[in-house]
């Protein structure tokens, strides 16, 4: 099988594991500084605390923002992972669920008339594709979700540089992944410092109405900061072969992502009439490990079209930054058999 992801491991990674178990300080040190410095950098951002999840990054971020006022209602894409919304849940808050257009991304007007009963928004640039919609003025707080779309630049400017906050994963499938592991950026010193204090309660001289211990080991923060050194090489071989299978669709009964260029190329989204889940079957018989990209909605279907809409179109097919020959002419293959008009 043509796994769905594979993260690509090298010398440079068992070197900075060595470094660290060889320093005696395994658990958040110098490893964690530097990473939250390289976060920083290259967000544009003034700085960055890392997390020990992308979700916790999003939970201890919104905890913090309603400490400092009433954070009660929080636009999240209809179409997304299930992790956002229950982030913004397990900060106390409701998600309300934005739909998308036929590109994944949020529909423009009607998330900006959206926006303007809402205490904050989530937007997500999906599978890798830059939502340009985050360069807009918004009427609430916008936090920027680059967990896939990592190291992608609109208008000569970094995705995480536009939201008033940024948060991230170093999940070992994303781009900047290690093995787990995220971060919040953002200009506002008083917040992240309350995030800081969240994370490391032994280390409190005060009460932050929450507290757990969510620091980033230095094991896993020297894994993310070897994955971003690779991260723009894999970019670009993840770019030739998407131009490889842009090719291969011509004339199949199913046709790429429009938009999906616009962006890291993390993932390979594949629009069909409706046959996703028949697809996914025929492909994981040829020995493809292909995915629904959201595994199920989590919000109504039936009250968000865009979002029911891409569950039954939308599938991923592999797009591995270490694909080999024999492999890409299986998937191609595979692909021809799947959707023969």
């Amino acid at each position: 099988m043509i796994p769905h992801s594979r993260p690509r491991f090298g010398p440079s990674f068992e070197a900075a594991l060595l470094e660290v178990l060889h320093s005696g300080w395994v658990v958040a040190g110098e490893q964690a500084g530097r990473l939250e410095s390289e976060v920083a950098m290259r967000l544009d951002q003034p700085q960055a605390v890392v997390t020990d999840s992308g979700s916790s990054a999003l939970t201890l971020l919104l905890r913090a923002m309603r400490m400092c006022g009433e954070v009660r209602r929080v636009g999240v894409p209809a179409y997304v992972c299930s992790s956002v919304p229950y982030a913004v849940r397990a900060a106390g808050a409701e998600p309300v669920a934005m739909d998308c257009g036929e590109d994944l991304r949020l529909r423009p007007r009607e998330a900006q008339a959206q926006a303007a009963d809402l205490d904050a928004v989530v937007l997500v640039h999906p599978f890798g594709m830059v939502d340009p919609l985050v360069a807009e003025h918004w009427p609430c707080p916008l936090i920027e979700d680059v967990a896939q779309a990592a190291g992608s630049e609109l208008n000569g400017r970094p995705v995480g540089s536009f939201g008033v906050f940024a948060i991230g994963s170093f999940h070992a499938t994303k781009p900047w992944g290690g093995v787990y592991g995220g971060f919040v950026a953002g200009a506002d010193e008083a917040m992240l410092a309350s995030i800081r204090t969240m994370c490391e309660p032994d280390r409190s001289d005060r009460w932050p109405g929450y507290a757990g211990h969510h620091q980033l080991s230095d094991l896993h923060a020297a894994l993310a900061l070897a994955r971003m050194a690779w991260a723009a090489d894999e970019g670009m071989q993840r770019q030739r072969l998407a131009q490889r299978l842009d090719a291969c669709f011509e004339g199949l009964a199913a046709a790429p992502l429009v938009g999906r260029h616009h962006g890291n190329h993390f993932r390979y989204i594949v629009r069909t009439a409706g046959q996703a889940h028949n697809a996914v079957g025929i492909l994981h018989a040829h020995g493809v490990g292909a995915a629904m990209p959201v595994p199920a909605l989590w919000a109504q279907a039936e009250s968000y079209p865009g979002a029911q809409a891409a569950m039954q179109d939308c599938l991923s097919v592999p797009m591995l930054a270490d694909m080999t020959e024999h492999e890409m002419q299986l998937l191609q293959e595979a692909l021809a058999l799947a959707f023969t008009r």
